[in-house]
Order: structure tokens, then C-alpha cells, then sequence
């Protein structure tokens, strides 16, 4: 059986207070994969039938449009899950990339397991429908601030809330998740 960390048991303990039998039932369904900077954890067009929670390290989910330039759409860290979320609900072929920006440690669960302890425990569903909609939730404010603020707003909205992104983010990715030029981004820094 996977020595699962601490800081998984209390990530999950946190938003579905899981009983023992439950938590018994889970384990033997955890795997740990590593990832070394720039590995896909999903490539674009395959099908997607693993969750990641990252215990350590950074991943973007991007897409290539038309002319193969990258549009970064989201970026997890530490305690976050990583999914192609289209792709592993459908079991559909992924419409995005998800890579990892630095050395990357995850616990993973395939799709198959999760649907059957979905069916097996009422609040392993219940985690699973807490963390859609903690996901959707982000999404949301997101589609949001970046419909809605000009590229100025935007970058002092990242740098407030979400200052991982500064830290961690190489610019040119921040600039396309921000839907603005590098050279914007980098005259929006200039002036702070």
C-alpha cells in the first residue's frame, strides 16, 4: 500500500472529512508518479483517464491554437488537482496539454477506480463534487477578470491575489494566460 503524505490526507480532510473505512478504501487506488520539468502529465488529442493532486512542483494546461502559439488556460501548484477535465469526465480525447514547469511529485487516481468508489462511498462522491466545484469556482473568476479588466487590471489582480503566479510563472506563459503580449506584460510590470 502507497505511504500516502500528510499534507494529502489533510488536503482532502479539509473539504470532505473522509471516516476511516473510506479512507481504507481509497488507498490501495493511489499511485505516485514523478515528473521532470517540461513531461506532460496529458498530451492535446489523447485521452485523459488520470487525477493528479500535486504534492510538489508547478504545471501549466495549455492549448496550440491555429498557428501553434501556446495559450495557457491554467496553472496548478502545491495541493492543487491537475485534470484535463473535458477529457477525463468524457473519456474523450483531451482538447489541452498539461505540463509540468518545474520537477513535479503527484498522487494519482485512475478514472475507472474513482467511478467505482464513487459508487462504493457516499462522501468520497461528495469530495469529488466539492472539488468540481471548488474548480469551477476559479474558473469562473477567472473567464471573468480576464474578460473583463484591461491588461493592467489584470496583472495587479495576479500580483494581489494570486502572487504564486508572479514567482513561479515564466513571463511568457503569464503573458498568454493574461491573453496580452509579452512586450504588455513587461511595460505593465515596468509600471509598478
Amino acid at each position: 500500500m502507497l505511504p500516502v503524505p500528510d499534507s494529502f490526507l489533510q488536503f482532502i480532510q479539509q473539504i470532505q472529512p473522509l471516516s476511516q473505512e473510506s479512507l481504507v478504501a481509497i488507498l490501495p487506488f493511489l499511485t505516485q508518479k514523478n515528473f521532470i520539468k517540461k513531461d506532460f502529465l496529458v498530451k492535446q488529442g489523447n485521452v485523459s483517464d488520470e487525477l493528479y493532486f500535486i504534492m510538489s512542483g508547478t504545471v501549466r494546461e495549455y492549448f496550440e491554437d491555429a498557428n501553434t502559439n501556446e495559450i495557457n488556460t491554467w496553472f496548478g501548484f502545491e495541493n492543487s488537482i491537475a485534470i484535463s477535465s473535458f477529457s477525463f469526465f468524457s473519456q474523450k480525447p483531451s482538447l489541452t496539454n498539461i505540463q509540468a514547469m518545474e520537477d513535479t511529485h503527484t498522487i494519482v487516481l485512475k478514472h475507472e477506480d474513482l467511478q467505482k468508489l464513487f459508487n462504493q462511498f457516499h462522501e468520497i462522491e461528495r469530495l469529488g463534487r466539492l472539488l468540481a466545484e471548488q474548480y469551477l469556482v476559479q474558473i469562473e473568476e477567472m473567464k471573468i477578470i480576464l474578460q473583463t479588466l484591461s491588461a493592467k487590471q489584470r496583472y495587479e489582480y495576479i500580483l494581489e491575489n494570486k502572487p504564486e503566479f508572479i514567482k513561479r510563472i515564466p513571463l511568457k506563459y503569464l503573458a498568454s494566460f493574461l491573453g496580452i503580449k509579452l512586450e504588455t506584460l513587461s511595460r505593465v510590470r515596468g509600471q509598478k
